[in-house]
C-alpha cells in the first residue's frame, strides 16, 4: 500500500474510532488529526471535510457488507433475497455505533446528505443481485409479477423503510423513549410489502429478526444520548420534535 493509501486508511479508521468514542457531532476535525499526528493539509488531500469522512465509511461499511453476503450465498433464492436485504440494514447487530452516528447526523441539516449517500451506496453494491434473484425466483415459479418496473418500485419501498426507522430513531433520541411496538409495525409492514408484491407465501420474508433490530436500535439510541449529541442547528431543532412519519 502506498503512503498516500496508508494515511487515508489511518484517517478513516481514526475517525470510526473517534465516531464511536465520543459520537460524529462532538470529534473535531482536530481531534482526527491530532490523534493521527498529521497536518491538516494532509487531512485536506484526501477529504474535504468530516461528513465526507463519514460518507466513505458509509461506502467501506456497504462494500463490506456485501463481502460478507457474497461469501456465503444461499442456493435458495427465497434465502437468497432476505441475505441481501439483510445486509442493506444498517440495524444490524454491530453496526450500533456507526449507527448512532447517523441518527446523530439525521438531527441535523446535513442529515439528507448522508441519508442520499447510503442509499445511492447501497443501490450500488446490492440492487444487481437483488434484481437478479428476483428474476430467478420468477424464472422458478416462486415470485410472480409481469410488471418490470416493480422490482425497482420494491427496492426503493425498503430504501424507505430504513429511512422512517432512521426517523424514528431520532424520534426516540429527542422524546428520550425507546424502541417498540411501533418499530416491530414497520418491519412486519415491509415484509408484507415484499409478499403480497411478489405474491410469495405469507411468512417467507424474514429480512431482519425483530429482536436484533430492537436491540440494535436501542443501543443507537442510548449512545446517540449517551455522549450529547444533540446540537440542533439553528431554526431546526424544532421540525425536529416531530419527524415526518411519526406521531
Amino acid at each position: 500500500m502506498k503512503k498516500g493509501e496508508r494515511r487515508k486508511e489511518e484517517i478513516l479508521q481514526t475517525a470510526s474510532d473517534l465516531f464511536a468514542q465520543k459520537g460524529y457531532l462532538r470529534t473535531t476535525l482536530n481531534d482526527i488529526i491530532s490523534q493521527i499526528g498529521c497536518s491538516k493539509g494532509s487531512f485536506y488531500h484526501h477529504f474535504e471535510s468530516k461528513l465526507q469522512v463519514l460518507q466513505a465509511l458509509a461506502s467501506q461499511r456497504t462494500l463490506n457488507a456485501y463481502q460478507t453476503y457474497a461469501s456465503d450465498i444461499p442456493d435458495d433464492p427465497l434465502e437468497r433475497l432476505n441475505r441481501l436485504l439483510y445486509y442493506t440494514c444498517p440495524f444490524r447487530a454491530g453496526e450500533e455505533q456507526f449507527l448512532s452516528s447517523l441518527l446523530g447526523l439525521d438531527l441535523q441539516q446535513e442529515g439528507a446528505v448522508i441519508t442520499q449517500h447510503v442509499r445511492a451506496s447501497l443501490k450500488s453494491g446490492f440492487y444487481a443481485d437483488v434484481l437478479a434473484t428476483l428474476e430467478k425466483l420468477r424464472d422458478q415459479g416462486t415470485a410472480f409479477y409481469t410488471n418490470a418496473a416493480l422490482p425497482e418500485l420494491l427496492w426503493e419501498a425498503h430504501m424507505a423503510f430504513l429511512t422512517v426507522l432512521t426517523q424514528e430513531g431520532c424520534r426516540l433520541v429527542v422524546s428520550g423513549g425507546t424502541p417498540a411496538s411501533r418499530v416491530i409495525e414497520m418491519l412486519h409492514a415491509i415484509r408484507f410489502l415484499w409478499e403480497r408484491m411478489l405474491d410469495i407465501p405469507y411468512g417467507t420474508m424474514d429480512i431482519l429478526p425483530a429482536e436484533e433490530l430492537l436491540q440494535t436500535l436501542t443501543a443507537a439510541v442510548s449512545a446517540v444520548e449517551g455522549v450529547q449529541q444533540l446540537r440542533f442547528d439553528t431554526g431546526y431543532a424544532a421540525p425536529c420534535q416531530q419527524l415526518p412519519g411519526t406521531v
